[in-house]
């Protein structure tokens, strides 16, 4: 059951990233042609693009995270194996957690709280919603990352 809810949240992840992108994509188009071809630059598109990419680049984070293809460094991980290997990897998620929970959740709650009054000077969009990206990726990350923590097997002894 849990398996399909994460396949589920990874198509959903994808596809709204891959919207999101499609978006971008239009939107740098929609901008380098306003200003070279109309001699009118577009006064939505930049700000526009921005968020977008903020957004865009948070999903795809939390997918990494999901599918375990996130930047790591692990030099010292792969020289360890059996109980050493799992105590690292028990740490490094525990960092990740702790991160996560403080500056994704609730840093990204405070910032929607503090600017949820504010709008942005050209879409007029509430920042606030802008910065909801944090604790939405959050959770997402927390969520792929307890769901790592259930699948963890202790080895018996160094050599497993």
């Amino acid at each position: 059951m849990i398996e399909k809810i994460k396949n589920v949240l990874d198509r959903i992840i994808l596809i709204s990233a891959s919207f999101l992108l499609i978006i971008l994509v239009l939107g740098a188009l929609w901008q380098v042609f306003s200003r070279y071809v109309l001699s009118n630059p577009s006064t939505f598109t930049n700000e526009l693009l921005g968020f977008l990419l903020v957004w865009t680049s948070m999903l795809g984070a939390s997918y990494a995270f999901g599918t375990n293809q996130h930047l790591a460094l692990t030099f010292i991980k792969n020289k360890l194996k059996g109980k050493n290997e799992f105590v690292i990897t028990i740490i490094n998620d525990l960092f990740i957690v702790v991160f996560t929970v403080l500056v994704l959740i609730i840093g990204g709650f405070e910032a929607v709280n503090i600017t949820m009054g504010q709008n942005t000077p050209i879409l007029g969009i509430s920042t606030g919603l802008i910065y909801s990206i944090l604790p939405i990726s959050g959770f997402l990350i927390i969520f792929y990352k307890l769901l790592d923590i259930k699948n963890y097997r202790i080895p018996k002894k160094v050599g497993d």
